[in-house]
């Protein structure tokens, strides 16, 4: 059974298919290993293990009676603490929702619900998704299980933990901004966030006063961290699909392009002046590029044709989207007059722009969100020539814990011992969050310091199972996932 926690997702849905292992034993392995780990990691902040127990049971009852409750029947999962849970605790790692309990399910726990998930507890998150660290108020920080003075990364911190530490088979998140590839790569997972509004945010709970089941924020994706990149496919399977409101309307998983590395168009951007990489990273790039080569791939390294480059997908875009007007897809308020009294103290870095984008006009937004849908295009074009683009998560491994949870700005973050901005640590990432398409991240090597390196393969739209299909190829070709030693 010591394997057992680390196996992917559909290599247990197999076992537990043929008998071999029972829901309830699934789940009692699980809760005793959170009972063990979980105060080191603090990767789980609210779990109800009689219901879990329950629905285990009535999972395993089901498959008796011959009834096949989906693609994920009777396997134990973690959910990222922003999605509404009904009956059970969603407090989103704020301080206003700490005894929040929804009478309903997000739409996409529904769904996992459906496709016979079960819902063990929730995961750790900062304050309403806004940070690259999973610490708030509330539960206190998630701990990286490589080196627990390191951060789990954010938002979807606690998942990433959890999962990479054996203590779920999967978590199931969501980001704006890389936080579920940002996790995924500090903690050595596959992560992936999937095409935009391919699945619905409804119940999803965002950054400002009350829960807010209806409120989307701009370029808000679901997503998941897995142990195996194959093991998001029937994730999605359960998840992606037009909410009720959107009629007509469908959405279909496009086939893989390639179902062989060789077969693969690949374009390499492993470096961009507005955004350095450390050495480790770095290495990771050559090491990818070398198993790729090997493997009859047909690559092209910084290729002059990329629709944008990272100054302008961030400032012209990302940042104008993300922070929005104050009162619609941005900061809270509270927030607002924090980045003020910095940005005053201390004008200088990320402050400034994200001040603006706090208070902008929607004429402003707007025309960020045509800067958008041209970049967009562009990518649409780029894409008729590349099935790939293969680019770094952040310009590191994880850093140490940072215990200032309003300061973003005044964070210290240095790549190569030169200091960098902090949200230097999404911009890798926001390129796929621009572009609307998939993502997923590879874990390739280990680095200096003995920490999980990742990179990440962005597609086109609607080509998730192509970012998916090329991630489990090139995962085989390098490291891939490996379980933190502390934790075997």
């Amino acid at each position: 059974m010591s394997d057992v926690p680390f196996q992917p997702a559909v290599e247990q849905a197999r076992a537990l298919a043929a008998g071999e292992i029972s829901s309830r034993e699934l789940v009692e392995l699980y809760l005793e290993r959170i009972a063990t780990h979980n105060t080191a990691l603090n990767a789980v902040v609210t779990l109800d293990p009689e219901r879990a127990r329950r629905e285990a049971g009535e999972a395993d009852a089901a498959r008796a009676a011959g009834r096949d409750l989906g693609p994920l029947h009777g396997v134990p999962i973690t959910v990222k603490d922003s999605f509404e849970t009904a009956g059970m605790r969603t407090v989103c790692g704020r301080t206003d929702l700490k005894d929040y309990v929804p009478d309903q399910d997000a739409e996409a726990v529904k769904r996992l619900r459906s496709a016979g998930a079960v819902i063990m507890g929730k995961s750790n998150m900062p304050p309403g998704n806004q940070d690259v660290q999973a610490d708030n108020p509330v539960f206190g920080p998630s701990s990286n299980p490589w080196d627990t003075t390191r951060t789990s990364g954010g938002s979807a911190g606690g998942g990433a933990v959890a999962t990479a530490a054996g203590l779920t088979t999967f978590d199931f998140g969501s980001e704006i901004g890389g936080s579920t590839r940002i996790p995924s790569h500090f903690n050595g997972l596959y992560g992936h966030k999937s095409t935009w509004r391919s699945i619905p945010l409804i119940g999803h709970v965002p950054y400002g006063p009350g829960p807010g089941r209806w409120t989307e924020a701009d370029m808000g994706c679901g997503g998941a961290q897995v142990r195996d990149a194959r093991d998001l496919v029937p994730i999605l399977r359960a998840t992606v699909g037009p909410a009720d409101y959107d009629g007509g309307f469908s959405y279909t998983l496009a086939p893989p392009r390639a179902t062989k590395l060789a077969d693969f168009r690949v374009a390499v951007w492993g470096e961009d002046p507005a955004c350095p990489v450390d050495s480790d990273v770095a290495a990771a790039v050559d090491d990818a590029v070398t198993a790729l080569r090997a493997a009859g791939a047909k690559i092209t390294v910084q290729p002059a044709s990329l629709p944008v480059d990272i100054a302008t997908n961030h400032g012209k875009a990302f940042q104008p989207l993300l922070f929005g007007a104050g009162d619609r897809t941005g900061l809270a308020p509270a927030s607002s007059a924090a980045v003020l009294a910095r940005f005053v103290q201390h004008p200088r870095g990320d402050a400034g722009p994200a001040l603006l984008g706090t208070f902008q006009s929607h004429y402003h937004w707007l025309q960020a969100h045509m800067v958008r849908n041209e970049i967009r295009q562009r990518w649409f074009e780029f894409f008729q020539d590349f099935d790939i683009v293969l680019m770094p998560v952040t310009p590191t491994a994880a850093p140490a814990h940072h215990n200032k949870l309003i300061d973003w700005f005044g964070r210290p973050f240095e790549v190569e011992g030169v200091r960098r901005p902090y949200w230097d640590q999404v911009k890798w990432s926001a390129v796929a969050n621009v572009s609307g398409g998939p993502a997923t991240t590879i874990p390739v090597r280990r680095g200096r310091s003995g920490l999980p390196i990742g990179l990440q393969a962005m597609g086109p739209s609607g080509g998730d199972l192509t970012t998916i299909e090329f991630a489990a190829l090139l995962g085989r070709e390098v490291d891939g996932f490996v379980p933190p030693p502390a934790f075997v």
